[in-house]
């Protein structure tokens, strides 16, 4: 047997067979090589998997003697023959012909040396086995097509499952108890409120057992005495990375978890929002279930439809089948036997539906599920006669009414013409779409800038259009797909609810069930590759505009991947007088208190603009620290005119640590604009007096001067000099400007507390 290899040596071999591929192939220009490439890659993985399984029936051919045993093409010395006996019966090839390969030519002596280093790996399909195991996993498969072909040029980005599962169980369960009869819920609700520790997620309860040494527990009641809880705390207390103050929020949550499951007020909006183990809860509510209403439980899983309108290699989709297989499980023990076979293959061909409009990735997509029901059914699985409704077709510019009717195309516009690509929603899902649409809709659109999008003759209909952005549409089709109780789940930038340019998505998000939560870009990230942060939303479309659920902006480091979504907090956003436009960005409810008390002076800076005035320029860059300074130091500093009484005042609390958690809670977190600096909420300026706030600007001025060091930072044409600031430096200095401005807000000692304290352990070390 092949020997466990690492991770990275598993996708550099892999990443070298791609080459080796490429490499043999003539006749096509260089994309069209690397695709050509890709896909013939994905389906000699895809084989491997299958010989090693002994599929279909035991069938213990090598993928040699498969490939020597399938009618030889030039193309790809019959790996499509080869895929396409397991695939048979499916739609994927007849849907497919409308847009054709590019032929080429594989010399076999390069598909040789491709297949021996596929052959040093080990392809036993383990359920246990997950992205970074030693061995290549199915998801594999769709992560070397993407990346080899530089799918993220395009926008789109390979997604981790963590965030797949997620989504997928969190948009999944609660429609599963939306569909079931209302006796559904409260069995849930009663099987939570009898043990709740069972149903909150395995890291919560970390340490909770332990007695706090008296030096920290001293803290909870005396807000003076929290001296060590930004230190950091002991394994044996904390969770990687947590520092005392972390230990007791999460200790705090997992308390007011278990008091409103033992409450016994589940119901699907707040399995959501209290973020238990839906799984575990799900499976035992199949347990739990009364034998005579079995049925109403396996005609509610049958009916259920989730479609990922941009697919891709089928993550999505994959993470949807495992839910709903293990559901598929815990149902089929209650008649104490085994899962049919056809149970795993009716989850493919009834539950799930997908579109790309890349013709390669809807066939690794099927492959992909494939190996999933495959997995599931042992050697029992037979070849062909699966129906996949996954589609090549471009979601946005088809047809949902019947009178819809594009009209002529701009091709330069979209990277496709309509007339190959557009989708005839209705005529594709008839059956689906005769019922009022999709249950779920989930998935990682596209994020792609692209100009004119609101003079599209095909695209313009949108109210999304005019935000430029393609991942905006996609959403609001998804949302045009849903039933009228359905739910959507997608990783979006961050930026989707945090600026004005996606104003017009905000507002179809406006009358809907939502939850939005938000992760950084450093020190860790969601996706490896990709410099941006990002929102994962959950909607459900049914009428609720006091409904909306957000969490902080939460940084972590890639060791503490593994519990990032275990320990996810919503926060009930109330209707706050004075607050509009994008969502706030908060972690708690201290947090939306805090903001309150800063509305509540119904004041915001751009009052105290003046032309001619004092003169203090804003750093429109850096992620960690908000400068201003009365000079300019290079082109990310932008001009403030303040009236001159008031100037000592505003420029203290523009480098204050409140404006920073202010800037984090309403940006994209990574520019600073005009809006978040003239409306930032401040009490009466005029009512302090600017002496005590001079002297401490002039002392952090100092610090930043003493800390100050010069660099260049060279573009492509030219050096730009600048002087960089290390504002941790002046820690004291900003600390008393806090004290002071939290007392002409009115903060009590928790809210100063919460402020000085904010995001330390990430600002205050090396990163």
């Amino acid at each position: 047997m092949p020997k466990r290899r690492s991770k990275n040596h598993t996708i550099s071999r892999l990443f070298a067979a791609c080459d080796i591929l490429a490499a043999g192939i003539e006749g096509v220009a260089d994309d069209a090589r690397r695709r050509s490439a890709a896909i013939t890659l994905a389906r000699l993985m895809f084989l491997s998997f299958v010989a090693a399984g002994g599929w279909p029936a035991g069938d213990r051919r090598s993928l040699r003697q498969r490939l020597e045993d399938a009618p030889e093409a030039e193309h790809d010395h019959g790996c499509a023959f080869a895929v396409s006996l397991l695939l048979h019966g499916s739609n994927v090839q007849r849907h497919n012909t409308s847009a054709p390969s590019v032929p080429f030519r594989l010399e076999k002596a390069a598909l040789n040396r491709a297949i021996a280093i596929l052959a040093e790996l080990d392809w036993r399909l383990d359920p246990h086995d997950k992205p970074g195991a030693g061995r290549p996993v199915p998801a594999t498969i769709g992560y070397l097509f993407e990346q080899y072909i530089e799918r993220k040029r395009a926008g789109i980005y390979y997604t981790g499952t963590d965030v797949t599962a997620y989504i997928a169980t969190h948009t999944i369960i609660p429609c599963l108890l939306d569909i079931l009869p209302p006796r559904a819920t409260a069995l849930a609700s009663e099987l939570a409120s009898r043990d709740p520790l069972r149903y909150i997620p395995a890291a919560m309860p970390h340490g909770s057992e332990l007695e706090l040494p008296a030096t920290i527990a001293a803290g909870i009641a005396d807000v003076t005495r929290r001296g060590e809880w930004n230190s950091a705390a002991p394994a044996s207390f904390a969770l990687r990375g947590e520092t005392w103050r972390d230990v007791i929020a999460r200790r705090r949550q997992l308390e007011a978890t278990v008091r409103a499951l033992r409450a016994g007020t589940v119901d699907p909006a707040s399995l959501i929002t209290l973020n238990i183990d839906m799984m575990r809860l799900a499976h035992d509510l199949c347990a739990a279930w009364p034998p005579e209403r079995l049925p109403d439980l396996e005609d509610a899983l049958a009916r259920l439809t989730v479609l990922d309108p941009t697919c891709g290699s089928g993550a999505f989709l994959c993470a949807a089948f495992d839910v709903l297989a293990g559901l598929a499980h815990a149902i089929a023990s209650r008649r104490a036997r085994p899962l049919p076979d056809a149970w795993l293959q009716a989850i493919i061909e009834r539950n799930l539906y997908g579109v790309d409009v890349m013709p390669e990735a809807v066939e690794i997509c099927c492959m992909r599920l494939w190996l999933h029901m495959a997995d599931g059914s042992g050697a029992a699985v037979q070849p062909g006669g699966t129906h996949f409704n996954i589609y090549c077709g471009d979601a946005l510019t088809g047809n949902i009414a019947p009178a819809q009717v594009p009209t002529t195309t701009d091709a330069h516009a979209i990277s496709r013409t309509i007339a190959q690509d557009a989708l005839d929603w209705r005529a594709t899902f008839p059956q689906v779409m005769a019922r009022g649409g999709f249950d779920v809709v989930i998935g990682n659109p596209p994020y792609v800038v692209r100009r004119g999008l609101h003079v599209h003759p095909a695209l313009r209909t949108y109210r999304t259009a005019a935000t430029g952005n393609l991942y905006a549409l996609v959403v609001e089709r998804a949302l045009e797909l849903l039933q009228p109780q359905g739910r959507l789940g997608m990783i979006v930038p961050i930026a989707s609810v945090a600026t004005d340019g996606m104003a017009q998505l905000q507002q179809l998000y406006a009358p809907l069930r939502q939850w939005h939560s938000h992760y950084a870009v450093r020190p860790g990230k969601l996706f490896p590759d990709v410099d941006m942060n990002l929102t994962i939303t959950l909607l459900q479309r049914a009428p609720s505009q006091s409904e909306r659920y957000v969490s902080g902006y939460r940084r972590w480091r890639s060791s503490e991947r593994g519990h990032l979504f275990e320990t996810l907090r919503y926060t009930p956003l109330p209707p706050i007088p004075g607050l509009a436009g994008p969502l706030p960005k908060l972690g708690s409810e201290l947090e939306v208190r805090l903001l309150q008390r800063m509305l509540s002076h119904g004041h915001q800076l751009h009052e105290y603009l003046a032309p001619g005035g004092t003169l203090i320029h804003y750093h429109s860059g850096g992620r960690y620290w908000r400068k201003a300074l009365p000079e300019k130091l290079s082109s990310h500093y932008r001009p403030l005119r303040i009236v001159p009484a008031v100037a000592p005042v505003v420029l203290a609390l523009l480098n204050s640590q409140l404006f920073y958690w202010y800037w984090i809670a309403f940006s994209n977190c990574m520019d600073v604009v005009a809006r978040e600096v003239l409306h930032v909420p401040v009490f009466p300026l005029e009512t302090a007096d600017p002496a005590p706030f001079q002297a401490l600007t002039d002392r952090l001025l100092a610090l930043y001067r003493e800390g100050a060091t010069a660099r260049a930072r060279r573009g492509v044409r030219i050096r730009v000099d600048e002087t960089s600031i290390d504002a941790r430096r002046a820690r004291p200095a900003l600390d008393a400007i806090d004290r002071l401005l939290a007392h002409h807000y009115g903060f009590d000692d928790e809210q100063l507390d919460f402020v000085l304290s904010y995001d330390h352990r990430f600002r205050h070390k090396d990163i």
